[in-house]
């Protein structure tokens, strides 16, 4: 899962972080993501929209990198 949460991060920020089990992490990195794309979206704001854009896209691939891998539950 672990993969696979850091190649979705790397298209959509913080969805890959909910994929490896990290909600709360997960949920500011979408919700931030969401904040930078307005501010972008307004121009002036996108002196802070990218550079927030950038970070979040950052910490979201570290932080699915970093996920504990989980055992399958076959059986």
């Amino acid at each position: 899962m672990k993969v696979a949460g850091i190649i979705v991060n790397i298209f959509l920020p913080g969805i890959g972080t909910l994929i490896v089990g990290k909600i709360i992490q997960g949920i500011i990195q979408t919700v931030l993501v969401f904040i930078a794309i307005l501010l972008t979206l307004t121009g002036i704001g996108a002196i802070f929209g990218i550079p927030i854009y950038f970070i979040v896209w950052i910490w979201a691939i570290i932080s699915a990198a970093t996920a504990i891998d989980r055992p399958s539950q076959r059986r």
